[in-house]
C-alpha cells in the first residue's frame, strides 16, 4: 500500500477511519477488525461505485482499505439544519435523494443497509452518497425505510414534529403508509430509546404515528 500521511482521525464504529493525503491527494484509510470485515465492505463498496453512489476503492492490503475521498455535506449536518430552520424544501430533497439511493441498492443486490444513520451519507451534486456500508446484509427496503424514520425522529432539532416533511416525503417516495412500517418503526424506536440519554415516550409516539395521513401526525400529543 502507499505511504500516506494522516491528516484526520475519523469517527466511526467496529474500525480505525481516517482521513489521509499521499502526493497530494486526499484519501480514507479504514482499518478493519480482521480480514473478513474487510471482504465484506470492500466487495461492496467495489460493486456500488460502479453506479456512483459511494466512492472507489483505491486499493486493498489484509485488513486495510484505501478509499476515494469525497468531498461533501454530511447527510445528517443538512438535516438537522433544516429541521432547525422549518426548511421543508430541504427536507423533501435529502427524502427524495435518500429513497433513491435505498431503492437503487436493493435493486442492484438485494441488500439494505439494516441500520439508517445519517451520518454515514454526503450530499454531493443533489445526490446522496453512502460512505459506510459494513452493516449492509439480506433484508428488505422497509426494513430501511423504518430506520431512517426513526433516525430523523431521534435526531431532528426540537420537537418530534420538525422532521415531518422528511417523513411524509420519505413514505410517499416509496410508496408506502406509515402503517405498513409501524410496527418495524416501534420496535426500532424501542432500541432506540434504551441508547438516548433522554427516554422517548414510545406508546404515546407510535399512537400518532398509527394516525398518520394526508394531513400528518397529531403531534399535539406529543407535546
Amino acid at each position: 500500500m502507499r505511504n500516506y500521511d494522516i491528516v484526520a482521525t475519523l469517527p466511526s464504529n467496529g474500525k480505525e477511519v481516517f482521513k489521509v493525503r499521499s502526493q497530494g491527494t486526499d484519501y480514507i484509510l479504514k482499518v478493519y477488525s480482521d480480514e473478513q470485515s474487510a471482504d465484506k465492505e470492500v466487495g461492496f463498496v467495489t460493486k456500488v461505485a460502479m453506479t456512483g453512489y459511494a466512492p472507489k476503492v483505491v486499493e486493498r492490503e489484509g485488513n486495510r482499505a484505501l478509499f476515494e475521498y469525497i468531498e461533501g455535506d454530511n447527510f445528517n449536518d443538512v438535516f438537522r439544519l433544516a429541521t432547525m430552520t422549518d426548511d421543508t424544501q430541504t427536507m423533501e430533497m435529502l427524502a427524495s435523494r435518500l429513497s433513491i439511493f435505498l431503492q437503487m441498492m436493493y435493486s442492484f443486490s438485494d441488500c439494505v443497509m439494516k441500520k439508517i444513520d445519517f451520518n454515514n451519507f454526503l450530499v454531493k451534486d443533489g445526490r446522496v452518497i453512502g460512505v459506510d456500508f459494513s452493516g449492509v446484509d439480506d433484508g428488505m427496503p422497509y426494513e430501511d425505510l423504518a430506520s431512517a424514520i426513526v433516525f430523523a425522529l431521534c435526531n431532528s432539532v426540537g420537537e418530534y414534529y420538525s422532521c415531518f416533511p422528511f417523513v411524509q416525503k420519505l413514505l410517499e417516495c416509496f410508496k408506502l403508509s406509515m402503517m405498513d412500517v409501524i410496527n418495524e418503526v416501534k420496535l426500532k424506536l424501542e432500541n432506540a430509546s434504551k441508547k438516548m440519554k433522554e427516554s422517548i415516550d414510545v406508546e404515546i409516539l407510535i399512537d400518532s404515528l398509527a394516525n398518520f395521513d394526508e394531513k400528518g401526525v397529531d403531534w399535539r400529543k406529543l407535546i
